[in-house]
C-alpha cells in the first residue's frame, strides 16, 4: 500500500515535459528518416556509376583517361632529366674541344704521331661518355635548345600504351628513380585494366561481326522476289491459328531438306483438303490442315539457315587480321620511308605484343611544329589493332571448340546431339 502511493505521489509531483523535450523523439526520427534516404541515395548513384564504369563506354573512357594521367606525369618526371642530359653532353663537347686546343698550343713544335695520341686519348674519354649518356641516360643525341623531346606529351603517351598494353618497345624508358617506381605501380594498375578493356571490346566486336556476316550470308542466299506468290487471308489466318502449328512447322521443314517423312504420333498424315467422311464419322477428331503454304516453307528456312550462319569461319578472320596489317604496312612506309616489308613486319610485332623496338615510328612522318601527331596516330592503330586481335581470339576459340566437339563425336568420344534429342 505504501509502494502504490509513492508511486502516485511521484507521478503528481513531477515536472511536466516541455514542447521541446515532447518533440525530441519526433525529430530524431525524422532526422534518421532523412539520414537513411540520403545513404539510399548514394547507394544507387554509386552502384549507377560502377555500372557505367565497367560498361564498354566506362572501360574505353576510363583506359583513355589513365594514358593521359600517365603521360602527363611521365612528362613532367622525365622531361626535366632529359634536358639536363643534353646540356651536360653539351658540356662535356665544350670542354673536349678546349681541351683540344690546349694539346695543341702547348705542343711547340707539333708532330703528328705526339699529337694524334694526345687527342685520340681525349676523343675516347669524350665517347665513353657520350656512350654512357645514351644508353643510362636517355641521350637521345640533340641540342639542349632543341624544342622537340622523348619525353613530350604524345611520346610519354605512346610510352604508356606501351607499358599497360605489355609491348614495351625500349626505345624510351624512364631514368629518374621517381619514375620507375611510378613505373612499376602504374604497370600493376593499368595491365589488369587493359586487359579487361580488351576483352569486353573483343567480345562486342566479335558480336558484331557475327551479327553481320550471318545477315550479309542471308541476304547472298535468300535475295528477294520479284513477284510473290499470292496467298489467301483465309489460308494464313487458319495456319495461324491451329493448334497444330509447330508439327506443321516439322513437316514443312522436312519438306525443305527433302525427305519424305510423316510426322510422329498419332495424328494423321497431312493431305491437300479434308474429306467428307472424315467430318461427319469423328467430328472431335484433329481437322487436317492443308499443305504448307511458301510462306512458312521461307519462314521455316530462314530460321534455319540463321542459326547456322552465326559460325563464322577462320579464313574471314584471318583475312580481316591480314587486311588490317597489310593496311597498316602501307600506311607506316609512306610515312616512315620504310619498305612495305619492314611496314608489315614492324605491325606484327607491334599487334603480337612481341615489341622488339628495332623499327618504332617517330622519324620522318612529321616535323616538330605538329607536335608529334605521328605517335598519337600509333596509339590509335595499337588499340584499335589490338581489339581487332582480341575479336580474332573470340572467334578463333569457337570455331575451334566446335571442329574438336564434332571430331569427338565422330571417334565416338562423345554423344551426338541426335542421340541426345532422342533421348529427351
Amino acid at each position: 500500500m505504501c509502494s502504490k502511493i509513492y508511486k502516485l505521489s511521484a507521478k503528481i509531483f513531477e515536472p511536466e515535459k516541455s514542447s521541446d523535450q515532447m518533440l525530441q523523439k519526433p525529430d530524431n526520427r525524422m532526422a534518421n528518416c532523412k539520414n537513411a534516404s540520403k545513404l539510399a541515395k548514394c547507394r544507387h548513384y554509386f552502384r549507377v556509376f560502377i555500372t557505367h564504369l565497367f560498361s564498354h563506354v566506362g572501360l574505353c573512357g576510363l583506359v583513355v583517361g589513365y594514358a593521359i594521367v600517365g603521360a602527363l606525369t611521365f612528362e613532367s618526371l622525365e622531361a626535366p632529366n632529359e634536358i639536363n642530359q643534353r646540356s651536360t653532353i653539351q658540356k662535356d663537347r665544350e670542354k673536349c674541344l678546349k681541351d683540344l686546343w690546349n694539346i695543341t698550343v702547348n705542343l711547340n713544335v707539333l708532330y703528328e704521331e705526339n699529337w694524334t695520341i694526345l687527342v685520340g686519348s681525349r676523343l675516347k674519354l669524350f665517347e665513353q661518355e657520350v656512350v654512357n649518356a645514351v644508353k643510362n641516360e636517355g641521350y637521345d643525341g640533340k641540342e639542349s635548345n632543341d624544342d622537340e623531346l622523348q619525353w613530350s606529351f604524345s611520346g610519354a603517351l605512346l610510352y604508356c600504351i606501351t607499358v599497360i598494353t605489355t609491348i614495351g618497345y625500349g626505345n624510351i624508358a624512364p631514368k629518374t628513380d621517381v619514375g620507375k617506381v611510378v613505373t612499376i605501380f602504374y604497370a600493376l594498375f593499368g595491365i589488369p585494366l587493359m586487359l579487361l578493356c580488351l576483352t569486353n571490346i573483343g567480345d562486342l566486336l566479335a558480336r558484331s561481326f557475327k551479327f553481320t556476316y550471318s545477315h550479309l550470308c542471308f541476304l547472298c542466299r535468300n535475295p528477294r522476289r520479284t513477284q510473290p506468290i499470292p496467298i489467301q487471308k483465309q489460308q494464313v489466318g487458319e495456319v495461324t491459328k491451329t493448334p497444330l502449328d509447330k508439327p506443321m512447322e516439322i513437316s514443312t521443314l522436312e519438306l525443305c531438306n527433302g525427305d519424305d517423312k510423316t510426322l510422329s504420333g498419332n495424328s494423321p498424315p497431312l493431305s491437300s483438303s479434308p474429306t467428307k467422311s472424315q467430318i461427319s464419322n469423328n467430328t472431335t477428331s484433329v481437322v487436317v490442315m492443308p499443305e504448307p503454304t511458301p510462306v512458312v516453307v521461307e519462314r521455316v528456312y530462314r530460321d534455319n539457315s540463321t542459326a547456322e550462319e552465326q559460325r563464322v569461319p577462320m579464313y574471314m578472320v584471318l583475312l580481316l587480321v591480314t587486311g588490317y596489317i597489310c593496311g597498316g604496312a602501307v600506311l607506316f612506309s609512306l610515312w616512315e620511308k620504310w619498305t612495305f616489308l619492314n611496314g608489315a613486319y614492324f605491325c606484327f610485332i607491334t599487334l603480337s605484343t612481341i615489341g622488339f623496338g628495332d623499327l618504332v615510328p617517330g622519324s620522318d612522318i612529321f616535323d616538330a611544329q605538329s607536335g608529334q601527331a605521328k605517335l598519337i596516330i600509333c596509339c590509335i592503330y595499337l588499340i584499335m589493332g589490338l581489339s581487332i586481335i582480341a575479336m580474332s581470339f573470340n572467334l578463333v576459340q569457337e570455331e575451334v571448340v566446335i571442329k574438336c566437339k564434332n571430331l569427338a563425336r565422330n571417334l565416338g568420344l562423345l554423344r551426338s546431339q541426335h542421340d541426345d534429342d532422342d533421348d529427351d
